[in-house]
């Protein structure tokens, strides 16, 4: 949502100010020079144009351009303004406001080979100086002057920083466009305690996300602002704490992994538990539990024969869910007190991509706990001894696909990273 601001007032600064560096750095050396004479030295239009050589009239053009490009700037970063607000607003905290881009580069006009700096360079090193003043950053500055060129063309006087240390309190702006979807869900999951569902500021849950990692924001020095529209956070701080937030805004901005989990339920007679096991590869068979992995090519003509012969099957529930959070599926509703069988899992993605290592605890109601490393699109096949009859087994078939937000599988079958006919190791 865009914001139109005609009036100028603190809440007009507070969402132009963290948009300024960046915005005038997009400007021209001119330009920029321009609007930095007008603003943070408060010289006449006839001041300007002697700066810079140019006539009065041409000086005043220039900084009028310079204004409908920031005004330009800000529409598209969700903020709409005329010129003459934000030249109010600019001119009422200018001296706060100076941005870091003008303490970087300050163009002068072109000196001779050989000569000695005119008074129009001085009056900008001497603007260029107030500027840092304003930064209060405890650094040495060092201000030098480019090669001199032989034409007419300008020279640029650069103020560098010095730091003594990392911690030097130089600030710096950062944009950076995420999915507010992706970006918000994540957060939401992220925090402890989550913020409530009704709370939508997200410069302010980003900025407590930070502060719960170390990196505190004090404003006006520091800030963290977002723009819905463009979908843009903009974060001002020191260059490590920005590097901080880069890292947790990569993260925070990756969709999760999605997982697909199709479970079926199978009653399946003593007799036939034998056959089961051949098809598979077995991970531990103590005390008469079964738990197996059996490659893709085979698990769907295992469920295909298992299910036309004598077993019964109870259900074949399947779930989309977040790689890492638990799910459950079960057979069906509990009835007259009796729990039906259900299995609980919770898969994880490996960092390769395409491994899974997956939890998983059956109740039948006997229990069978197990961990295992599977192959995306493997079957984990889990089987509790039953402590009823003895003459039947429920197996639980639980096949794993990772697919993309669009349901798709992520890894098809003819570009699979793996050897689909082996399993991976476990741990």
């Amino acid at each position: 949502m865009q914001s139109t601001l005609n009036e100028p007032s603190p809440a007009v600064w507070e969402q132009l100010a963290p948009l300024l560096d960046e915005a005038m750095a997009s400007l021209g050396d001119t330009d920029r020079n321009a609007l930095a004479l007008r603003f943070f030295e408060n010289k006449t239009a006839q001041q300007i144009g002697g700066t810079l050589k140019m006539n009065e009239e041409a000086a005043q053009k220039r900084v009028n351009r310079a204004l409908e490009k920031l005004r330009k700037y800000f529409t598209k970063c969700g903020v709409n303004s005329t010129a003459e607000t934000i030249t109010e607003s600019i001119s009422a905290n200018s001296i706060q406001a100076a941005p870091v881009a003008l303490a970087k580069t300050v163009t002068a006009a072109a000196l001779a080979k050989g000569a000695t700096a005119s008074i129009s360079t001085l009056t900008l090193i001497k603007g260029a100086l107030k500027i840092m003043a304003w930064t209060k950053a405890k650094t040495a500055i060092v201000v030098s002057v480019a090669a001199l060129l032989v034409t007419s063309t300008a020279t640029t006087l650069t103020i560098q920083h010095r730091h003594r240390s990392v911690a030097s309190g130089k600030m710096e702006m950062r944009i950076f466009k995420v999915d507010t979807r992706i970006f918000l869900d994540n957060l939401r999951e992220a925090m402890n305690p989550a913020p409530s569902a009704s709370a939508t500021n997200i410069a302010a849950i980003a900025a407590d996300f930070f502060a719960s990692k170390g990196i505190t924001f004090q404003p006006p020095k520091s800030i963290v602002s977002f723009n819905a529209k463009p979908d843009l956070l903009y974060v001002r701080a020191t260059p490590p704490e920005l590097d901080a937030v880069e890292r947790i805004v990569q993260q925070l901005n990756t969709a999760p992994t999605q997982v697909h989990m199709k479970a079926h339920f199978i009653q399946v007679p003593e007799s036939n538990v034998d056959a089961i096991l051949k098809a598979g590869t077995t991970i531990n068979s103590a005390d008469k539990n079964i738990i197996e992995i059996v490659t893709a090519d085979k698990a769907a003509s295992l469920i295909r024969r298992i299910r036309g012969g004598d077993e019964l099957t109870l259900a074949i529930p399947e779930v989309v869910t977040i790689a890492g959070r638990q799910t459950q599926m079960r057979t069906g509703p509990t009835q007259m007190g009796t729990p039906n069988p259900t299995v609980d899992l919770v898969p994880t993605v490996l960092a390769d991509g395409y491994t899974v290592r997956m939890k998983a605890i059956v109740s039948t109601p006997d229990i069978l706990t197990a961990q295992v490393n599977i192959w995306d699109g493997q079957t984990l096949v889990l089987a509790p001894i039953n402590s009823d009859d003895g003459k039947t087994r429920l197996f639980v078939f639980v096949t794993t696909t990772i697919i993309d937000p669009a349901g798709n599988r992520v890894h098809t079958e003819n570009k699979l990273p793996f050897n689909p006919s082996t399993i991976p190791p476990q741990d």
